[in-house]
């Protein structure tokens, strides 16, 4: 009897301590998940923010008789800004930032071409270079813009850009997660470096797209 109340209670111990260690094991992996979702999120705002920030007054096409610098709505960017060293081959590249429909709901990608000369969009969008899916499980994303009115001051966030030749003061990105998703995604901000409306347009565009005309001249 006393072998018998000695395995049963050495085996209870045991069952408290697999459950113990256990418990452990799974907060210790969710942890792991939460700190890596957390990273992924940081990693991906910074991307956004440093390229997004960086953006170039430059027309990646015309529409119109109009250059375009910047085109945007609620569900997408497109503009001109450097790549980093270790991402791009240098120069600056159109960038386009999208939200689009996934078999699993929406999904954020990126894509970047290298400026060409000839203004050819399309040219670069048939290319065979696949986007890059930033973030997934996405429930509902979108854009908005931000610019100064006409008495100086700062407009309503809106959804959908009319200016292409110029570009925002401010871009946000909000997202919200679907269920199956660790993290949140931080409501984003970026305020631009460099504002095309305070540029010389006719000094922008002769040394920015002044390689469509060898001969232009800045008057």
């Amino acid at each position: 009897m006393e072998i018998i109340i000695a395995m049963t209670m050495l085996s209870l111990i045991m069952a408290m301590i697999y459950g113990g260690i256990h418990s452990s094991r799974k907060m210790t992996a969710k942890g792991i998940k939460r700190i890596d979702a957390t990273n992924e999120i940081r990693v991906i705002q910074e991307l956004l923010r440093r390229q997004i920030s960086r953006i170039l007054p430059m027309a990646f096409k015309e529409e119109d008789n109009k250059f375009v610098i910047f085109e945007g709505d609620a569900d997408h960017i497109m503009y001109v800004s450097p790549m980093p060293g270790y991402l791009g081959n240098g120069g600056p590249h159109v960038q386009l930032i999208e939200i689009v429909n996934s078999n699993s709901g929406k999904i954020l990608q990126f894509s970047h071409w290298l400026m060409n000369d000839s203004l050819n969009i399309d040219e670069l969008e048939n290319s065979d270079q696949e986007p890059i899916i930033l973030l997934e499980n996405i429930d509902d994303a979108q854009f908005s813009f931000v610019k100064l009115t006409e008495e100086g001051e700062l407009g309503d966030w809106e959804t959908s850009w009319e200016e292409p030749e110029n570009t925002p003061l401010m871009v946000r990105l909000e997202i919200d997660m679907n269920p199956d998703a660790i993290m949140p995604f931080p409501p984003m901000q970026v305020a631009l470096m460099l504002d095309a409306t305070s540029t010389n347009r006719r000094v922008s565009n002769h040394l920015l797209l002044g390689n469509r005309n060898p001969d232009s001249e800045i008057r």
